[in-house]
């Protein structure tokens, strides 16, 4: 009897978390997706604002978040052409934060680079994801220059 009440104790035993293993969030690699998709981008460096309390609690709460949460927001900067950043930009768009399983995509407002896909349905769509989707934050300037090279034909090829 003591040996059945420990299996049935071991069996309902919480299991380790398991990680979330995503490769490695690069521009260029997200340079290349947006790329090679089937529907469009458009590449801007600016400023994203949204109401934060919006955003799901990234599993820290009693229930699991939603798989995805889609939130108003605004994007004001410049949109990547082959002149380098200089098309202005600014347009209310989605956001829309992923979540797999307990880990959810990580915004900020403030400034980013986002690579915004134009829908016919819903406008403008920024994703992210818990392996980052199409967004960074506070981009540092040899991003904004390597995703100009990538866009001007350059090297393009993500660290591995």
């Amino acid at each position: 009897m003591t040996r059945f009440i420990t299996f049935a104790l071991a069996a309902f035993a919480p299991l380790p978390a398991a990680a979330l293993s995503c490769l490695p969030h690069s521009v260029e690699a997200t340079y290349q997706r947006a790329d090679q998709a089937e529907e469009s981008y458009v590449v801007v460096q600016g400023r994203l604002t949204f109401d934060a309390s919006a955003l799901p609690d990234n599993g820290t709460g009693t229930q699991s978040p939603p798989k995805l949460t889609r939130v108003p927001a605004q994007i004001s900067g410049m949109a990547l052409s082959k002149g380098g950043f200089d098309v202005p930009f600014e347009q209310p768009l989605t956001l829309e934060v992923a979540c797999y399983g307990p880990w959810c995509g990580s915004v900020e407002e403030g400034d980013v680079l986002a690579f915004v896909e134009r829908t016919p349905q819903d406008g403008y769509v920024l994703e992210s994801n818990p392996c980052g989707g199409n967004l960074f934050t506070a981009p540092k300037p040899a991003m904004i220059d390597q995703v100009q090279s990538c866009f001007a034909g350059g090297p393009c090829t993500p660290e591995r």
